[in-house]
């Protein structure tokens, strides 16, 4: 990884050297990426990303001015209010607190550059970790209720879902699912368990789903923004 300064602000980018005939850069999710031919020098790669620079802070800009303001999550279904404290620490620290807030404790560099993107990735995290902690346990809950079980699972994050089953056989839980209350995280785990049995949302299909959860309608209200 590479960095480049203009004035108070730094840009870290990271170089892919491949059998490129010409260099590109892109920006996304607020990352800059140089891929570039592998015979180019790094002095070469720094030339051209300074020629480059007022492109790259455009789009780095355009995307922190989306990123929401995060002030609160919620963890099976319960609002925490989020602050933040800066500390001479080395990495991000996340603790979840008795009295309904979270503390995320930033190292005090990040003062300057701003700590959206850090929040947001700290939450993240915090999700990925509540849900290796807790999902091995409702996913047997519904394999004993409904007496299906996949060959295996993943927790990942997938754009836009909850939840998926794959072929019949592995289901991928998205750890955002973890901000849901706990009645809801089974449904869905539930809801993609029926699909090892029928790929469509037919009528057998929901024929289990009503018996072993009769207010799943209730639940789907409440998670009607994603696709699962």
């Amino acid at each position: 990884m590479s960095i480049f300064g203009k004035r108070e602000k730094v840009i870290a980018y990271t170089v892919n050297k491949a059998a490129n005939k010409d260099m590109y850069i892109t920006v996304q999710n607020g990352e800059v990426v140089v891929n570039a031919p592998w015979y180019f020098s790094s002095n070469k790669i720094q030339e051209i990303v300074q020629e480059k620079k007022n492109w790259i802070l455009s789009k780095i800009q355009e995307y922190e001015e989306n990123i929401p303001n995060i002030q609160s999550v919620k963890i099976f279904g319960k609002n925490y209010d989020i602050k933040v404290i800066y500390k001479n620490v080395k990495s991000t620290e996340l603790n979840i607190e008795a009295n309904s807030e979270i503390n995320i404790i930033l190292p005090n560099k990040y003062k300057k550059i701003g700590n959206e993107q850090i929040l947001k990735m700290s939450i993240q995290k915090m999700y990925e970790q509540i849900a290796n902690n807790e999902i091995e346990d409702i996913m047997e809950k519904v394999r004993i209720m409904l007496g299906i079980a996949p060959e295996e699972y993943k927790i990942s994050r997938i754009q836009n879902t909850l939840g998926k089953c794959i072929d019949g056989k592995t289901i991928i839980i998205n750890p955002e699912l973890m901000q849901f209350k706990r009645e809801i995280i089974e449904y869905v785990v539930a809801h993609e368990f029926c699909h090892i049995k029928y790929k469509t949302h037919g009528k057998k299909f929901y024929e289990i789903i009503e018996k072993n959860i009769p207010n799943y309608k209730k639940y789907e209200r409440e998670i009607q923004n994603y696709i699962y």
